[in-house]
């Protein structure tokens, strides 16, 4: 009897939530035929906000022609590509048949992310992504209408001409997802200086200066430029400052980590200034391996020989850096003598 008492209580709860999810009133007739899901005007577009049921919810924003994640960080170029892409080109597919109706709806009702799209501070598109279709080749979208706020009672299946495959995995909501890995961005070489300590290794620290194309080997704390450098080693360590990314951030629980890091001696500190008098600072600590963990050899190791810590952002962001890429950029000074 409880049982029954219990999937009672559940089914009224999924229909109370479809009843006011679809908000049924007078004006449920100019809702019927909402199907206009694409964006045309897409470079108009200065704002999108997605969230998911779940509670997961990101904030992109164009600032001068960058995109930027909840105002904090820049966003991945290829996903803001790949989503605008989406919200231009999504069409119609074809209508659902009746039949079926009730149960999508109810599907997306429960289970869906939302996009809002936003053009000079107004809401110009709004609709719910549902899931994908039987053969993964299309996705159930519902619109809702910016001007009443009321959602269509009919949802369809869109597609991408052209694209096989599904589009809900388009519409990221988790704002890690969205950050741009890159920590060193210098693809114009618009450096003044590079600066490396090594706290542990003083004679092994240096600085090179970049005035008008002359490149200057320094020892650290010297202003006084070595007579003797190899040209040809500078030239090619300037070139690996292009593009530099982290494997990933650490967001959640990171603070108590990041401070304890900050308390120890760091292996180096990376110090990279532009011409336009922005600095870029990386600090480079041990990441401790887990208990019973092993080298290629099958060797006993306490500390993680393919990762290790890194600090940026002003002591404020902590990620995971990998030695394969790090290994162009630690160099000593004897490298360039």
């Amino acid at each position: 009897m409880k049982k029954k008492l219990l999937i009672s209580f559940v089914l009224l709860l999924i229909g109370a939530a479809l009843y006011f999810w679809l908000k049924p009133d007078d004006k449920s007739a100019f809702r019927q035929e909402m199907r206009d899901f694409a964006v045309e005007n897409i470079t108009a577009v200065d704002k999108i906000f997605i969230s998911e049921k779940n509670g997961e919810s990101v904030t992109l924003t164009k600032e001068g022609g960058i995109w930027k994640v909840d105002g904090k960080f820049t966003a991945r170029p290829d996903a803001i590509e790949t989503l605008l892409n989406t919200i231009n080109k999504v069409k119609v597919n074809n209508r659902i048949p009746k039949e079926g109706m009730p149960q999508i709806v109810k599907n997306i009702a429960l289970h869906h992310k939302k996009i809002e799209i936003y053009a000079k501070g107004d809401l110009i598109k709004c609709y719910f992504i549902g899931g994908k279709t039987m053969d993964s080749q299309g996705t159930y979208m519902l619109m809702q209408d910016v001007e009443s706020g009321l959602n269509s009672t009919v949802p369809f299946v869109t597609h991408i001409e052209g694209f096989e495959g599904y589009l809900t995995e388009r519409y990221i909501a988790k704002p890690d997802l969205w950050r741009d890995a890159r920590i060193i961005y210098f693809p114009e070489m618009n450096i003044k200086s590079i600066q490396m300590e090594y706290p542990g290794q003083p004679a092994s620290s240096f600085k090179i200066g970049m005035d008008e194309g002359k490149i200057s080997l320094y020892q650290l704390n010297s202003n006084t430029p070595l007579a003797k450098s190899n040209p040809y080693a500078l030239k090619t360590y300037l070139l690996n400052f292009k593009e530099v990314a982290a494997e990933s951030f650490i967001t959640k629980g990171n603070k108590k980590k990041l401070d304890s890091l900050l308390q120890l001696t760091p292996v180096f500190i990376l110090t990279v200034n532009d011409k336009e008098g922005n600095k870029t600072s990386i600090k480079g600590y041990p990441r401790k391996t887990q208990k019973g963990e092993t080298d290629y050899s099958g060797k006993l190791i306490d500390y993680d020989v393919d990762r290790f810590y890194g600090v940026t952002m002003n002591d404020e962001e902590l990620c995971i850096l990998q030695f394969y890429v790090f290994d162009r950029l630690t160099k000593k000074l004897s490298d360039f003598q």
